[in-house]
């Protein structure tokens, strides 16, 4: 497996000309994100130094001063008290989503304020940071669902890294909506849901599509929500889903919660820049917790 490398912080450094430039502890990277189509921040210099450059015009090839260490696995640990492990992949991924570090915060606290152990269902789950939050609390047992099974085995794998896997957690690799349709109709039910979806994906039965089976899943997402629950967390990467939109459908997933005094939030999850470069907004959320977390 090669030498573990921490890298114990991220900073978004710049972010512009449809790329990002960042940094995982020592480890510079930059790569592609279509969304950021402003003008960087930083000179050129400063993003010519990156150890590791994603160049989509050789079929996803990494290069760089440090290319040679890919060999090697890096980790992120993370505030919430887990750590993620990272690959950098040929679609420009590592392994991470660094802009939920604010929701798995949350996530942890949520599932450590319930007076009782906790059911949580993570949908989307990719590489587990939402479970490993919820896990990291001691007080939660964890669905963790996605759709790829390379994902689900890296969230196994992050689970032993972070010393987890001896909490109460399924893996299962399985299509959302096939899944919450059989747990309705068993009678599930969890006290805490996660929901990242994508705005398309394509599982072994079926396509997902956001704008077409989103609003079908929050209807099925209530009725295996309990009837004391927790929280729900919805977040989304489609800027096509404004806030507000995502609003509706925690309402519609939290209906039947309407006796359970509780609290909602939104907001915008925005990486931050530091020394000159641009910020870099990724998505938003819409979430809801019982009590005052």
């Amino acid at each position: 497996k090669g030498m573990l490398m921490q890298c114990r912080s991220y900073r978004l450094l710049d972010s512009g000309g449809a790329s990002r430039l960042e940094s995982f502890g020592d480890l510079v990277v930059r790569r592609p994100c279509p969304s950021a189509l402003w003008q960087p921040g930083l000179p050129a210099s400063r993003w010519d130094s990156a150890d590791l450059v994603l160049r989509p015009e050789a079929d996803g090839a990494w290069e760089g001063a440090r290319a040679n260490q890919l060999g090697e696995q890096w980790y992120m640990a993370s505030e919430a008290g887990f750590s993620l492990g990272l690959w950098p992949g040929q679609n420009g991924q590592v392994g991470a989503f660094p802009e939920q570090g604010t929701n798995w915060r949350w996530l942890r606290s949520a599932c450590e304020a319930s007076p009782r152990r906790i059911r949580v269902l993570n949908l989307f789950g990719y590489t587990g940071g939402s479970s490993l939050a919820c896990l990291a609390s001691r007080n939660a047992d964890v669905t963790h669902l996605d759709g790829a099974r390379a994902a689900v085995s890296r969230a196994r794998s992050n689970a032993e890294l972070s010393g987890l896997s001896g909490e109460p957690v399924r893996w299962i690799v399985d299509d959302a909506l096939t899944y919450v349709r059989r747990a309705a109709r068993r009678g599930e039910r969890y006290d805490g849901i996660v929901l990242d979806p994508p705005a398309f994906g394509r599982g072994a039965k079926r396509e997902w599509r956001i704008d077409r089976d989103l609003p079908l899943l929050s209807g099925l997402l209530a009725e295996v929500l309990s009837d004391d629950p927790s929280f729900v967390l919805l977040s989304a990467h489609d800027p096509r889903w404004p806030v507000a939109a995502l609003d509706g459908q925690l309402r519609e997933i939290t209906r039947g919660a309407s006796a359970v005094r509780g609290r909602c939030e939104r907001g915008e999850m925005l990486l931050r820049a530091r020394g000159g470069g641009r910020d870099l907004p990724m998505g938003v959320y819409s979430r809801w917790a019982a009590g005052t977390v």
